[in-house]
């Protein structure tokens, strides 16, 4: 089983809307609510692989009950810690017409100390059930930014290889932990170096210096200009397959995913990230976060471009 933590968890609903403006009335075309946060999409995107995920995190109120039976529905199972308050929502308005889509994300409200200890816990008892974790999405308010770390390094002490996804104070002291993985942007990856934001950049440098200083596999994303893979001096430029998009909702879940998909099937650092890169390309086609068609994952993980660098 792969553990998948949903600490932000919420209801991802997406509104179809063509010729969408402010100020205006509109029918939808289509309405898609699924069970969400960034945890829930993984988790989602493995289940289509084949893999076993248990999603894990806080929810509450009736929100937090449709989120479990979603993913219930879905054939993925949870081990959720419940709270006395409604957990978010989060819409994406999107419009095919313009090709824009317009996000309205809820923060959330703020955990308790007492549920913060009762997860984390929950997860120390339960550790050795699970063959890998990942860990995605920002932390809720009242989580410490040390949380993941935390976690990182308990999963470590139980040779539980970790997959980090996040931003911020929570990427930093994570990265710190020494994860299996880490997938960072340009921002986040300039924060991670002390690089100023306007100061020239070396992608393929920069993710092998995060993957040497920290200890960890690196998938640097430069979004439209494609991504750069490191293992320590073992450095690819990755280009994703020309596909005619749909929606990217919900797509750096999917790449997670396939990361880990193809690390747990013990195929090489290469390969891996290839069925991570096909992953994200294949939710770009379907409307719906962590949503793929596998037979699109197969034939796209055979036209990911990767050159040595």
């Amino acid at each position: 089983m792969i553990l998948c933590l949903n600490l932000n968890a919420a209801i991802d609903k997406t509104v179809v809307v063509r010729s969408f403006e402010i100020n205006k009335i509109h029918r939808p075309e289509s309405v898609i609510a699924l069970a969400g946060g960034k945890g829930g999409n993984v988790a989602r995107a493995l289940k289509t692989l084949g893999e076993s995920p248990v999603v894990s995190g806080w929810v509450g109120g009736f929100s937090g009950q449709f989120i479990e039976n979603e993913l219930h529905l879905e054939g993925i199972q949870t081990d959720f810690i419940h709270t006395d308050f409604e957990s978010r929502t989060c819409t994406s308005i999107l419009d095919p017409e313009k090709n824009t889509m317009t996000e309205i994300y809820e923060v959330g409200e703020i955990i308790p100390f007492e549920k913060i200890n009762e997860l984390r816990d929950h997860i120390l008892t339960n550790i050795g059930k699970y063959k890998t974790i990942t860990l995605s999405g920002s932390l809720p308010p009242g989580v410490p930014s040390n949380f993941y770390a935390d976690l990182i390094e308990i999963a470590r002490k139980e040779n539980v290889p970790t997959f980090l996804d996040t931003s911020g104070d929570a990427l930093h002291k994570g990265v710190e932990a020494g994860p299996f993985f880490v997938k960072p942007n340009e921002t986040e990856a300039k924060s991670l170096l002390g690089i100023n934001a306007k100061d020239a950049f070396d992608s393929a440098q920069a993710a092998a210096e995060i993957s040497k200083r920290y200890g960890t596999n690196v998938l640097l994303s430069l979004g439209a200009s494609g991504a750069i893979a490191a293992k320590a001096d073992e450095i690819f430029r990755v280009k994703s397959p020309s596909v005619e998009s749909k929606s990217a909702v919900g797509s750096g879940d999917c790449t997670l995913a396939g990361l880990v998909y193809g690390f747990m099937s013990g195929l090489s650092f290469e390969e891996s990230i290839r069925c991570g890169v096909a992953a994200g390309t294949a939710n770009t086609l379907t409307v719906g976060a962590g949503r793929f068609n596998i037979d699109d994952f197969e034939k796209l993980r055979y036209q990911v471009y990767m050159n040595r660098l």
